[in-house]
Formats: C-alpha cells, sequence, structure tokens
C-alpha cells in the first residue's frame, strides 16, 4: 500500500513540476502572438489614417482614427443586442 501511494505522490509532484515550466512557455509564445497581431493593426492604422504621410499618427489623424473605432464599438454593440 505505501509503494502505491508513493509513486502516485511521486506522479503527481513531477506533473506539477512539469505544469510549472510548461505554461509559462505557452503563455510567452501566445504574448508573442498577440504583439505581433498588435504591430500589423498599428501599422495598417498608420497607412489608413496617415494622410500627411509623415510616418505618424497627428492629433487630426487621431480623432479620426478614434471616431472610427468608436463607429465600429457601437455597430458591434447593436448587433450584438439584435441577437
Amino acid at each position: 500500500m505505501k509503494k502505491t501511494s508513493s509513486k502516485i505522490t511521486l506522479l503527481v509532484s513531477v506533473l506539477a513540476v512539469a505544469g510549472m515550466f510548461t505554461v509559462p512557455s505557452l503563455r510567452a509564445a501566445d504574448d508573442a502572438e498577440k504583439a505581433e497581431k498588435k504591430k500589423k493593426k498599428q501599422a495598417a492604422d498608420l497607412k489608413k489614417y496617415d494622410k500627411n504621410a509623415n510616418g505618424k499618427l497627428d492629433a487630426d489623424e487621431e480623432a479620426v482614427l478614434k471616431a472610427d473605432m468608436e463607429k465600429a464599438k457601437a455597430e458591434k454593440k447593436k448587433k450584438s443586442e439584435g441577437k
């Protein structure tokens, strides 16, 4: 009986340690993917809204971006309420 419980305890301990090392690496991969997605969105926004082509969004360009984002958010909310 004691051998079986010792083996179970050892197995659970090994699995716990393996989980401690696996979860952070999976989370880091997910964070890298999110960062890449955010970078692509920022580049697309810059291309779309940078009207004077100076490589950055000026105050008036940011205002247009924010207005479009609010409009999209309102449409999404309206669509989800309609279901």
